[in-house]
């Protein structure tokens, strides 16, 4: 094999041109992504971007140019990959040029998904996916500004954070009855409702948006689905993302809601390849899943990777994610199962604590806040199926390292 074509100069496209480097691949790699940006760290978009956009942080990039032209990656940024020509054997770029290669990596990702009406594309409404989204958005966040976020998902939940910490007035609109509701169940998505309350972010959960008003090309109400009005100076949209997907589904491989892919993260094409959030993968609980985690994208790039050089690959982990807001470390590994029974370790009322989820004796998912330690044995824990008695996960006393031995 002589080439390799990586499509998406994002996270996974470039742990995976690094883990290619490090596994001894000698031949051209060439990295495609669509925005001007070598590969960068997507977290700060929400946080430290938005906080002080003039000054990222020293690790935002994943690595410094030379990097680059020291490991002999062709970078090609600011290029849309137009189609892949499985015939001719690589990926043909805006203008019709080919990039040849032996091995093609879809590491799209996907894009925010759009609101379905009138204002959407009004210069005050935000979504947040890129670095340059980020530097817009840092623009309308001043102290004093009436901002209002629409979904409240780890996006929307972290911008308020941040638009709070920046003096915004925060309006927060949910159709759920908390926020992350999917990602951390009822309970402690109230928990995380009532934190960011206390916070002074105007919550109305339950609530959709029914209009935008627009003024001399800028909204400013948002009208919701009980007639009610929030006034405005800008709006952020959080309401998830729509895989790319096209690039695969024009080829003819295989999609659904995602590129969908083996354990060797092989698409229905035999030289293709996909990891990262675009990617449609067997889940550790069964059936499949598309997960939009930074942890996912990393490390299923990597197992592509090695998997394009024919090492002997089986990728399946747990959804394992983590989300910063004022002054909470939230972290969540596993699954909540249908009828789980959750058990409290730590006092919710102090923001420190650890949620056990089971099904049976069997630990299937894991929230951390303020207890990072925790985790650390907590994904292990997932992993190894481990099971315990409410009694143990209560008992402060009885040591998550125990239970893990006693797993085996």
């Amino acid at each position: 094999m002589k080439s390799i074509a990586v499509v998406g100069a994002n996270l996974a496209g470039g742990r995976a041109v690094e883990s290619l480097r490090q596994a001894g691949f000698d031949g051209r790699i060439t990295l495609i992504g669509e925005e001007p940006w070598r590969p960068y760290e997507r977290p700060p978009l929400s946080k430290e971007v938005l906080w002080d956009p003039a000054n990222v942080p020293d690790n935002f990039f994943l690595h410094d140019e030379a990097w680059y032209a020291d490991n002999r990656i062709d970078m090609r940024l600011g290029v849309r990959a137009e189609a892949l020509d499985l015939t001719a054997g690589g990926v043909r770029l805006g203008g019709g040029e080919l990039v040849q290669a032996d091995r093609i990596l879809l590491a799209t990702g996907g894009s925010a998904r759009k609101l379905n009406m009138e204002g959407t594309d009004a210069a005050n409404v935000h979504y947040l996916r890129t670095r340059d989204d980020a530097t817009r958005m840092a623009a309308d966040l001043k102290d004093g500004a009436r901002i209002v976020i629409i979904g409240m998902g780890v996006i929307g939940a972290e911008v308020a954070a941040s638009a709070i910490k920046l003096g915004c007035r925060v309006t927060a609109i949910e159709p759920f009855a908390a926020p992350m509701i999917r990602a951390l169940g009822p309970q402690f998505g109230q928990w995380l409702g009532n934190e960011h309350h206390q916070r002074g972010v105007d919550t109305r959960f339950g609530r959709g948006v029914n209009a935008m008003r627009v003024l001399d090309g800028r909204v400013t109400q948002v009208e919701l689905d009980d007639g009610s009005l929030v006034d405005c100076d800008a709006v952020v949209v959080g309401v998830g993302i729509v895989p790319e997907t096209s690039l695969a589904k024009d080829a003819g491989i295989v999609t659904n809601n995602g590129i969908i892919v083996d354990r060797q993260c092989r698409t229905s094409n035999e030289n293709v390849f996909a990891a990262g959030d675009v990617a449609e993968q067997d889940s550790f609980f069964g059936g499949h899943i598309r997960q939009e985690t930074y942890q996912n994208a990393a490390d299923q790039a990597q197992a592509a990777a090695l998997a394009m050089l024919g090492q002997d690959v089986d990728y399946c982990k747990p959804a394992w994610y983590w989300s910063d807001q004022f002054d909470l470390n939230i972290q969540f590994c596993g699954h909540i199962p249908a009828q789980a029974e959750v058990t409290l370790r730590g006092d919710m009322a102090s923001n420190q604590f650890t949620a056990f989820f089971r099904s049976g004796e069997t630990i299937e998912g894991i929230l951390t806040v303020n207890r990072a330690p925790d985790m650390g044995i907590g994904k292990r824990l997932i992993e190894r199926r481990a099971k315990a008695s409410a009694g143990q996960l209560a008992d402060a006393d009885v040591s998550l390292r125990e239970i893990l031995k006693q797993a085996g």
